[in-house]
Order: C-alpha cells, then structure tokens, then sequence
C-alpha cells in the first residue's frame, strides 16, 4: 500500500474513508511557529482571520499568544473558547455599534481605531456607557509592500488605518477635552504575503518616528503594534521559513528604538504550511489543446488561486509513473475556477486523491457553499491525537 506523509500523518490511510474534499492541518507545526515568535519576548496577537479553528485557537491560547479580531463573531467565538479577553485586540474598518459595545462589556485589551469618524462614534458610546477603553490609532504610512495589490494595506488608495497627514487633527481633538477612550498604542500594517524582510524595516523605522513624537506631545503610550504581513514562499517547502522570521523579528526589534512593548499579529506564517486541501480526481479530461485534471474541490473550498492567482503546490498522494501537464480545475460553474494552468505533475486518474498544500492560512475560513456545495470538514491532529471540528 503507498504512503505519503504529512508530518507524522499517512495522508494515503487518511484518505481511506473520504469521499469528499476535507482539509487537514498538522497543528504540532502551528505550535513550532507559534514558539519560534514567542520566544522573542513580544507580545503575540494570532491574526484568528487566516484560521479560525476551535482546537487551533485553543493550542495558541496554551501557548500564551492571544488574538487579533475583525469582527463581532471572531471576537465571539475567542470569548466562547475562553480566551482571555485582555489578550484581544480588534481591529476592521467597519467596526459598528454592536461590535464596539461588546467590546466594552468585555474589557478587551485594545480598539485598533481607523479613522477619525470612528474614534469620534467610539468615544461617543464610552460616554453614554461612562466606560473608558484602550485604543491604538492604526495608522495608514503610505508605503506600498511588494507584494499582490489586492493586498497592500498602507497605500493612499487603501480603505485601512488612518490616514498619516489627519493625525494632528486627532492628536489634537484627543486633547482638547478630557476623553474617555486612552490613546495606548500606535499600529501599523501595511500587507499581507510580505517575503520583502527589509521593507518592515522601512515600517518599522517610519512608524518609530510617529510614535516617540506622538508621546513627546505627552500621551501615555505603552506598546507599539507592528501588526503581522510576513509571508511564506508558496512554490517551496519551506525550508527557509523560520531564517527569514529571525531575520524579520531582528528588523521589527532593532529599527525603531521607542522602548515601547512590541506587539505583533502574524497569520499566515502560522498556519499556512499546517494545512492541505484533499481532493479526489473526478475525471481527467482530454480534448485537443490540453488536459484537465477536473477536482471535487474547487474555489468554494479554496478561494486564493481564483482571487490572487496565487501558487499552491499540488501533489498525488499515489503518483503513477511519468508526468503530464494538467490544467488543475474544479467542479464549480465559473471560469475562475482553476487552482492551476498548464503545471507538470505525476499522471493522475480517475479516483485518485491529492493535496493541494500551504493551504492553512485563508482556507477553510474563506470557504462557501456557492453551487450549494458543502462546506469542507476540518480534520487536524496534535500530540498524536486526531479530531475533526
């Protein structure tokens, strides 16, 4: 009988009692990374948008990282799981009533505040509850990571943080009456699958600036939140991963010189390399110009390639002799449905399964049930224990 593993895990035994396309995550890597950052002294906010996954979030509570939310039900379900909530930090752009009087009856640890209409609505709901919160102002810098477009986060054009040239008009609104909400910190993020380590030393250094003159003007700030963004390399294995998350934490610690408490929300770098997508074969098609290995998995499962033809390694779990070149597609009636073009591989046939991998970050979480299709379960061991969530 073949084998192929994942860790520790038989993905071939694995796959004996599926039909269906199912995620699977090795949560002892996640926790490996999780230790590679803590170990580092800063304080870790897991970015719980990349994966949301009850035991994931559990295993990184364990391990002493809390969370960063963007919205009333990832604030809910870390509160559910019994996360503490003075390790929650909620930062979005569109941050309503609801979700900001949940976050004062929970005592969270900070509002990551971006805009000024919001840090007004805000301060506005503290007075009619006379309750007072910690907030951080996101700031957007303006300097555009190398990274895809869809996701720059610090440009001009960008819907996230507070624009850089309206803070002394806050600074000044803050001052100009005694507030309910306290100006604690400063937070930056400028993109997300950043491989670029030099240019969060750009960030690092400009947002250092901001920060020592903001508490010159003589507001108690206590941490600064260099936020997350730090990407892996898709079309490896990883093997460089952990050199480049020292080379970007001795960038992040040595750049700024505030003596502030450093706060930092990774996501992907932590889950992406746990998790693979299994899929089974439905058919492989042949016409004139090419052949299609069609998947019972599609963009519903995985949404990456369709929305930022973004590269995934793609594996049988059996391979058969030679190789062909396959355009990998699923099942679902759109064009964009295609995890990837023309891409050598194995030979393949009907029946057989494979993985699809680095599939642990923006996953499952993205997942949906367009063409009525059921959402993927979510199988994942840790310590030699296997559960499915």
């Amino acid at each position: 009988m073949s084998q192929f593993f994942f860790g520790k895990t038989d993905l071939v035994q694995l796959t004996a009692n599926h039909s269906r396309p199912f995620y699977f995550y090795n949560l002892d890597d996640a926790v490996t990374r999780a230790r590679a950052f803590m170990k580092h002294g800063t304080r870790v906010h897991y970015a719980m948008k990349a994966n949301s996954n009850a035991r994931l979030l559990q295993a990184f509570a364990r391990e002493g990282l809390g969370v960063d939310v963007v919205s009333l039900g990832e604030m809910q379900k870390a509160l559910a799981l019994g996360l503490d909530p003075k390790k929650i930090i909620f930062s979005g752009v569109g941050k309503d009533r609801e979700e900001l009087e949940s976050a004062l009856q929970h005592r969270i640890l900070q509002i990551n505040v971006e805009s000024f209409e919001e840090l007004q609505h805000l301060e506005a709901i503290c007075q009619e509850r006379r309750a007072h919160m910690d907030i951080a102002l996101r700031l957007n810098i303006h300097l555009e990571a190398p990274t895809h477009k869809n996701i720059q986060t610090a440009t001009p054009e960008s819907k996230f943080g507070l624009d850089q040239r309206q803070l002394p008009d806050v600074l000044g609104w803050l001052k100009a009456s005694p507030r309910r909400v306290k100006l604690k910190s400063l937070t930056v993020h400028i993109g997300s699958q950043i491989l670029d380590v030099p240019v969060f030393e750009k960030m690092s250094v400009e947002i250092g600036k901001i920060y020592s003159g903001v508490k010159a003007q003589g507001f108690s700030l206590e941490r600064l939140d260099l936020g997350g963004g730090l990407g892996i390399d898709y079309k490896t294995k990883g093997e460089d991963d952990l050199a480049r998350l020292e080379q970007y934490m001795k960038v992040l610690l040595q750049s700024h010189a505030t003596g502030a408490e450093i706060m930092l929300e990774p996501g992907r770098f932590l889950v992406a390399r746990m998790g693979v997508l299994l899929a089974k074969v439905v058919y492989v098609k042949k016409t004139a110009d090419r052949q299609f290995v069609i998947l019972n998995a599609g963009m519903n499962n995985l949404m990456r390639p369709a929305l930022y033809q973004s590269y995934h390694r793609i594996e049988p779990l059996a391979p058969r002799e030679g190789s062909e070149n396959y355009s990998i597609v699923g099942p679902i009636c759109e064009s964009t449905d295609v995890f990837a073009a023309d891409r050598r591989m194995n030979v393949v046939e009907r029946g057989d399964w494979v993985g699809i991998f680095d599939a642990g970050a923006y996953g499952a979480v993205m997942a949906n049930t367009y063409n009525e299709s059921q959402l993927p379960a979510e199988w994942s061991v840790l310590n030699g224990a296997m559960e499915v969530t």
